[in-house]
C-alpha cells in the first residue's frame, strides 16, 4: 500500500507540474522543440483516457500522462498534439507502451499531427529506451520517440537556472538521492523551499512549486511542520498576498477525499467478490474522491453553501471531467463561476 500511495504522490506531482509549467518545461527538457511551438497561440490540455484495454497492463481503462494541444511557428495552419509521459522506473515493456499509446491517440483523435515525448525519471543511468520495433517476413514497423534523463542534468547548473521547471527537476533528484534518509529530505526541501524564494517568482509559480515540491519529497507530519515554519516566515517577511500554506491545506483536503474514495471504491470491489468487480469499486473510488475532493474545496473556499452542487457532481461519470472541476474548485473566483462549468 505505500508504494501505492508513493506512485500516486508521483504522478499528481508530475502532472501538476506539466500542467503548472508546461512552457517552462519544454524549454528546459526538448529546447528544439519548444522553440518550434507559436505559444502565443496558447495551448489546450486535452482528455488523457483511453477507453480501449491496453493488453499488457491489464487495465480497462488507461491514461496517459499528459496530452496538450499546441500550434506550431512553421507557417502551416494545423494543430499539434503532444504526448508526454514520465516513466520512474525501468520496465521492458516501455517502449511497446509508448507504440500503443500513441497509435490510441492517432486513432482516437483521428488522425492528428502527434508527438510522444518520454521523461525518464528512474535512477538507473544505464537505461535509456527510445525505440519500439518489429518486423516479420517484410512486414516492418519501427517507432522512435524522443526522451530526456533527468539523471543526466547537472544539478549545480539547475541551481542556478532561472526557469521554475529547473527546481521541479532539482526536487526530483534530490528526492531520488535522499529516498529511505528522512533527515537528509528533509534538509534537502528546506533548502528548496528557501530557493523559491531568492529567485523572483510570482505567487502563482511559488504556490505550484510548493505543491510539486510537497509531492516528490514525502515527510513525516513532524517534518512538514518545520518546512510549514519556514515557509510560514518566508511569506511574512515577503508580504505575500495568497500564502502557499492555504493552498496546501485546500490540496491535503483533496488528497484525503481522494484517498477516502479510493478506499471505499476497493471495499465495495471486495465485498462483490471478483476482479472486475474490484476494478469497478476503484473506477467509482475514484469517481466519488474527486466529488469529495471538489466539494472540500469549495467548502474551503466558499462555505457551506457549495453543497447545493453535490447533486450535479455525482451525476458526472467522467474521470477527465472531475479531474478538471476540481482544479477549477481551486482557480474559480466565485461559486457562481465554478457553477458556470457544470453546464
Amino acid at each position: 500500500m505505500r508504494s501505492f500511495r508513493a506512485r500516486m504522490r508521483f504522478d499528481a506531482g508530475w502532472k501538476h507540474a506539466l500542467r503548472a509549467f508546461l512552457p517552462e518545461c519544454l524549454e528546459l527538457l526538448f529546447p528544439d522543440l519548444y522553440a518550434q511551438i507559436d505559444w502565443a497561440r496558447g495551448y489546450q490540455f486535452l482528455n488523457t483516457e483511453l477507453m480501449r484495454p491496453v493488453p499488457f497492463l491489464g487495465r480497462t481503462q488507461r491514461f496517459v500522462d499528459v496530452l496538450v494541444r499546441v500550434y506550431f511557428r512553421d507557417g502551416k495552419e494545423r494543430i499539434v498534439l503532444l504526448h508526454i509521459e514520465i516513466q520512474a522506473q525501468r520496465t521492458a515493456n516501455f517502449p511497446l507502451q509508448m507504440f500503443v499509446y500513441y497509435y490510441r491517440v492517432f486513432d482516437s483523435y483521428e488522425f492528428p499531427e502527434l508527438i510522444s515525448l518520454a521523461i525518464l525519471a528512474d535512477n538507473d543511468p544505464n537505461w535509456r529506451p527510445d525505440t519500439f520495433e518489429r518486423a516479420l517476413a517484410g512486414c516492418e514497423v519501427r517507432f522512435r520517440f524522443p526522451t530526456v534523463k533527468l539523471l543526466d542534468f547537472d544539478e549545480a547548473t539547475l541551481e542556478q537556472s532561472r526557469n521554475p521547471f529547473a527546481l521541479v527537476v532539482l526536487a526530483h533528484l534530490r528526492a531520488l538521492k535522499t529516498r529511505g534518509n528522512p533527515e537528509l529530505m528533509l534538509r534537502e526541501k528546506l533548502a528548496l523551499v528557501r530557493q523559491m524564494h531568492t529567485r523572483g517568482y510570482n505567487p502563482k509559480q511559488v504556490i505550484d512549486l510548493y505543491r510539486v515540491v510537497d509531492y516528490l519529497m514525502n515527510l513525516t507530519k513532524l517534518q512538514n511542520q518545520v518546512v510549514r515554519e519556514l515557509i510560514q516566515r518566508l511569506e511574512a517577511e515577503q508580504d505575500m498576498p495568497l500564502t502557499s500554506l492555504e493552498e496546501l491545506a485546500i490540496e491535503e483536503g483533496v488528497r484525503k477525499g481522494l484517498r477516502q474514495g479510493i478506499q471505499q471504491g476497493i471495499q465495495q470491489g471486495i465485498q462483490q467478490g471478483i476482479q472486475q468487480g474490484i476494478q469497478q469499486g476503484i473506477q467509482q473510488g475514484l469517481r466519488d474522491g474527486l466529488v469529495r475532493a471538489t466539494l472540500r474545496l469549495l467548502q474551503t473556499r466558499f462555505g457551506e453553501d457549495a453543497l447545493r452542487l453535490q447533486p450535479r457532481l455525482v451525476q458526472i461519470e467522467s474521470l477527465e471531467q472531475l479531474e478538471a472541476l476540481t482544479a477549477e474548485a481551486a482557480l474559480a473566483p466565485s461559486l457562481e463561476a465554478f457553477e458556470g462549468k457544470l453546464g
